[in-house]
C-alpha cells in the first residue's frame, strides 16, 4: 500500500430471520451470528483494526457488526447510519466520497441490493478474473469484499478500486 492507498471492506449483514415484525427491526439467526464471528476473525487476521465502521442503523446490520467485534473485528470509529439502511447505489456513492480523509481503512456494512451493486460498480475492470467471477456469482449474506483504492474518497466512482478479496460463507 501506498501513502494515498485507502482499503474498503464492503460486507452485506448476516442470515436474519423473515417475518413478522418491521425491516428495519429484523434479528440474525444463529446462524447469522456464527457467519458474523467468523467474518469478525476474518477481518481481524486479514485486515487489522479499521478507523471506521460506517454501520446500517437496521437491528440485523448493528447486531453482525457486534457479533464480528466477538470475533475480533476492531474499528476506531463506528457510525450507525440511517442512511445506509435503505441506500441505493447513488447513495452508497455518495457516501464514499464524503468519508473522512484520515480514515484509511473502512468498512460499510449495508444491505442488497445497495452494496452488491456498489461493489460491482466501483471493481475496476483490470482486476484479477477469479474475484470478478466471485462478484458475478451473486452476494450472499455476510459476504465481503475488500478493495484497495488509491487516491482519495472524493475520487471513488465506476470502475476506480482494485478488488483484492471476496469472502463468501460457505453452505
Amino acid at each position: 500500500m501506498t501513502d494515498t492507498s485507502r482499503t474498503l471492506l464492503l460486507m452485506r449483514h448476516s442470515e436474519a430471520t423473515y417475518g413478522g415484525g418491521a425491516d428495519h427491526a429484523r434479528t440474525l439467526t444463529s446462524r447469522g451470528r456464527d457467519d458474523s464471528r467468523a467474518a469478525g476473525r476474518w477481518l481481524a487476521e486479514h485486515v487489522g483494526g479499521l478507523d471506521l465502521a460506517v454501520v446500517s442503523s437496521a437491528t440485523r446490520t448493528r447486531q453482525t457488526w457486534e457479533a464480528a467485534t466477538e470475533g475480533g473485528a476492531q474499528a476506531a470509529s463506528v457510525d450507525l447510519s440511517d442512511e445506509v439502511y435503505d441506500a441505493g447505489l447513488d447513495e452508497l456513492l455518495a457516501l464514499l466520497t464524503h468519508l473522512p480523509d484520515e480514515a484509511r481503512t473502512v468498512l460499510v456494512l449495508g444491505h442488497a441490493p445497495g452494496i452488491p451493486a456498489l461493489a460491482n460498480t466501483i471493481a475496476s475492470e483490470d482486476g484479477p478474473r477469479d474475484m470478478a467471477e466471485a462478484l458475478d456469482r451473486g452476494f450472499p449474506t455476510t459476504t465481503l469484499c475488500r478493495f484497495e483504492v488509491e487516491g482519495d474518497w472524493l475520487d471513488v466512482g465506476a470502475a476506480t478500486a482494485d478488488l483484492v478479496d471476496v469472502v463468501v460463507r460457505q453452505d
